[in-house]
């Protein structure tokens, strides 16, 4: 998972990102998502130059939340940013766009199966 706080999902959403460029300009863009979790995401089609720690409002159907860019592509993934929610307790994604949170399945083996001879 890498520095991941969270796992991500592939999906292509179609979200509005709207906030300031690094030279200060207004930038409203309409791009993909590539993934999703239920604090984060990977967009694609970036279209702006955005600095980490820039704040943006991301739009996915009638959603909106406020996002810090924690991640700028290089080179080779010009155009595509990571994303944050700085608003931790919402997801705008919507319970159909991800999958259920799921219980930590871990059993413990029974008392009866400890290693002998200590």
């Amino acid at each position: 998972m890498g520095k991941r706080r969270e796992a991500r999902i592939e999906a292509k959403l179609q979200v509005r990102i709207a906030g300031t460029d690094a030279s200060g300009s207004p930038i409203l863009l309409m791009v993909p998502t590539r993934n999703v979790s239920r604090q984060g995401a990977l967009l694609d089609g970036i279209q702006a130059t955005l600095k980490v720690g820039e704040i943006v409002a991301i739009t996915y159907k009638t959603s909106k939340g406020r996002f810090r860019v924690t991640w700028v592509g290089d080179a080779e993934r010009a155009g595509q940013i990571g994303v944050q929610s700085v608003e931790t307790e919402k997801c705008i994604w919507g319970a159909t766009a991800l999958p259920p949170v799921t219980a930590d399945m871990y059993v413990a083996p029974p008392l009866d199966q400890e290693v002998k001879g200590s």
